[in-house]
């Protein structure tokens, strides 16, 4: 369940981050008219996005690659038999 979550709020946070900058750029055409005012509104769009949605990403980003060494422990732990003995230990 937990899965399904991250991948729904990652594809949410794309979704969003598209948003902003589409909104930044009809209000800098709104504000600043058509000469520079999409552009401009892309830039500050994208600026935006990146500070709100990229913290965010790379949250989930981290969350896939824990996922993936968890899953690849757990396949490590099932090859290994129950009666093999831990990390070798020097007693001194």
């Amino acid at each position: 369940m937990n899965r399904a979550l991250v991948g729904t709020l990652s594809a949410i946070n794309a979704i969003l981050a598209v948003a902003i900058i589409l909104i930044f750029s009809i209000l800098g055409n709104a504000f600043l008219g058509q000469g520079g005012g999409v552009v401009f509104g892309l830039i500050i769009g994208f600026v935006v996005a990146a500070i709100f949605c990229g913290g965010l990403a790379a949250l989930c980003l981290i969350e896939k690659h824990l996922r993936v060494l968890a899953d690849d422990l757990r396949k490590q732990r099932k090859k290994a038999p129950d009666s093999a003995p831990g990390p070798e230990r020097a007693d001194y």
